[in-house]
C-alpha cells in the first residue's frame, strides 16, 4: 500500500502526535508499505532514514509565542506534483492545520480517498489559548496575504458574501481584524469560551466531515465528535506503545520520587502539579518532583517553583529522548499529570507499562485509561489540594502500589504496537474497498 501522510508536526519536534506518526510509519516501513510524510522544515536540519519512508518538507515559518511549532504553506500545485509521482492508494491526514488542509483539499480535487485522526480536542485546546492570540492575523499578514493559497481563497466563492472584497487584500485582513477584536473585548470571560468552543467545532465539521473515514484514539472523542455533527464514519484507534522500550519497575518500596513528563504546555496544567507538589512537602519533605520535558511554560514553572519555594525539591530535566525515558518510568513512586486535553497520552501509557501507578484528573479520556482505584487515583480538574491528597496516599500505601502498578502493566497490554497497526492495515482495506473505483 502507499500512503501518504500530511501533518504540521514532524521531527525534530516532540510531542504525542509525532511519536505516533514516527511509530505508526516505522512499523508500517517494516510491513513493506510505501509512505510519503510531508511536513514543515525545521531550523535545525535532522537525518531520519527510515526504510520505505519519504520526507517531503516545506519551508516554514514560527510564531513568537511559541518557537518550536512551524508553520508551512507549500502551493496545492506542488502538493499535487508530489502527490502524482508518489501515486498514493490512500492520504492521510494528521493535523488540521496548514499543511493538513492543504493536503486535504488536494487530496479531494485528485480523487483520493482521505483518513483524518483527530488527535487533538479543539475546544479544549483554544479555550487555554487568549483568544487575542487567535485574531492575531496581523502577525501572519504579510506571509499569508502573499501565499498563492490565500490568494486562491481570496478570489473564491468563499468570500463573495463579503463587502470587504472591494478593498485591498491588506484592508480586508485588517479590517476583520479589528471588527472580531472589538466584538471579542466586549465579551464577558465565559462567552469567550462559549465563542471559541463555537468557532473550534464549526472548524472541526468543516474540516473532518471531509474525510472517508476519522480516526481518534478514545472511545470520549468519537463520542464528542458524532454529538458535535461529525456524520462521516468515525473509529477509535489507540495510538498505541512499543512495549519494548519500557522497562519494569523492579520494585515498590517508597522512593518519594514522583515524576511529572510530557511537552511542558500552558495548556499542560504543570503548574497545577508544582502547586500540589509544594502542599505535599508540609506532609512529606523528603519528596522530589522530576519534570521531564520541554516547552513554551518552561520558564514560568521555573518561576513558579521558586515563588513556592519547592525549587530545591524539583529538577527541570528537560527533554529526554524516549528510550532513556523508557529506562527511567520505574525509579519512581507515581507519575502525576493535571492536564484536561488528553485525547489518549502516550507518557501515560508508557508510565502503566513500566508499572507504574497514575495520579491523574477527572477529564476527557484520562479516566479511559486510569480506572479510579484500580491503575491510578484521579481527581476533580484544578484540585491541587486533591491532587496532593491522592499522591499522599501513595506514598503512604506500598500495597496499594503494587496492586494498582499491577494492573497498569495488565491494562496496557491491549495498546501493543504491533496491534494497533495492523487494525489501522485492516481500516485503510476497508476505505480503499468502500470507495467506488
Amino acid at each position: 500500500m502507499r500512503i501518504a501522510l500530511f501533518t504540521d508536526t514532524y521531527l525534530p519536534e516532540v510531542n504525542g502526535a509525532v511519536t505516533s506518526i514516527d511509530e505508526h510509519t516505522r512499523l508500517l516501513g517494516a510491513r513493506g508499505h510505501e509512505i510519503l510524510i510531508v511536513c514543515p522544515k525545521y531550523r535545525k536540519p535532522i537525518l531520519h532514514v527510515v526504510p520505505h519512508v519519504t520526507i517531503q518538507r516545506y519551508r516554514s515559518f514560527s510564531f513568537i509565542t511559541n518557537k518550536e511549532t512551524r508553520i508551512a504553506l507549500p502551493t496545492m500545485a506542488s502538493v499535487a506534483a508530489k502527490l502524482r509521482r508518489f501515486r498514493p492508494d490512500i492520504v492521510h491526514i494528521h493535523t488540521p492545520l496548514s499543511i493538513g488542509v492543504i493536503g486535504l483539499a488536494t487530496a479531494r480535487m485528485m480523487r483520493l480517498p482521505v483518513v483524518e485522526t483527530y488527535h487533538t480536542y479543539i475546544p479544549d485546546f483554544m479555550q487555554y489559548v487568549e483568544f487575542h492570540r487567535l485574531l492575531r492575523l496581523d502577525d501572519l499578514q504579510d506571509r499569508v496575504l502573499n501565499s498563492i493559497i490565500f490568494e486562491r481563497m481570496f478570489e473564491s466563492s468563499m468570500f463573495h458574501g463579503l463587502a470587504v472584497l472591494q478593498k485591498s487584500r491588506s484592508q480586508a485582513a485588517e479590517e476583520i481584524t479589528s471588527v472580531a477584536r472589538a466584538v471579542v473585548s466586549d465579551l464577558a470571560p465565559e462567552e469567550r469560551v462559549e465563542l471559541s468552543a463555537r468557532v473550534a467545532w464549526q472548524f472541526t465539521r468543516t474540516v473532518y466531515n471531509r474525510a472517508d473515514l476519522v480516526l481518534t484514539p478514545s472511545a470520549t472523542l468519537k463520542r464528542e465528535l458524532v454529538e458535535h455533527g461529525v456524520s462521516v464514519p468515525v473509529e477509535q484507534l489507540s495510538n498505541g506503545i512499543d512495549l519494548s522500550l519500557i522497562r519494569a519497575k523492579q520494585f515498590y518500596r517508597p522512593t518519594g520520587r514522583l515524576l511529572h513528563a510530557g511537552r511542558l504546555g500552558h495548556e499542560k496544567n504543570v503548574d497545577v502539579v508544582l502547586k500540589a507538589f509544594a502542599e505535599l512537602l508540609g506532609q512529606y519533605p523528603s519528596c522530589t518532583l522530576d519534570i521531564v520535558g520541554d516547552g513554551p511554560a518552561r520558564e514560568g514553572l521555573v518561576r513558579l517553583a521558586e515563588r513556592l519555594g519547592v525549587s530545591e525539591r524539583v529538577r527541570m530535566r528537560g527533554f529526554v529522548d524516549r528510550r532513556a525515558l523508557g529506562r527511567m518510568y520505574g525509579d519512581y513512586d507515581a507519575f502525576v499529570t493535571a492536564s484536561t486535553i488528553e485525547t489518549q497520552g502516550i507518557v501515560l501509557l508508557e508510565a502503566m507499562a513500566a508499572g507504574l501507578p497514575i495520579v491523574g484528573v477527572r477529564a476527557l479520556a484520562v479516566p479511559e485509561l486510569v480506572a479510579e482505584d484500580r491503575n491510578g487515583l484521579l481527581v476533580e480538574p484544578g484540585d491541587s489540594t486533591a491532587l496532593a491528597g491522592a499522591i499522599g496516599r501513595l506514598l503512604e500505601d506500598e500495597a496499594l502500589r503494587v496492586r494498582i502498578g499491577a494492573a497498569s502493566r495488565s491494562d496496557v497490554q491491549q495498546h501493543a504496537l504491533p496491534s494497533i497497526i495492523s487494525r489501522l492495515e485492516m481500516l485503510y482495506a476497508g476505505v480503499l474497498e468502500a470507495r467506488p473505483r
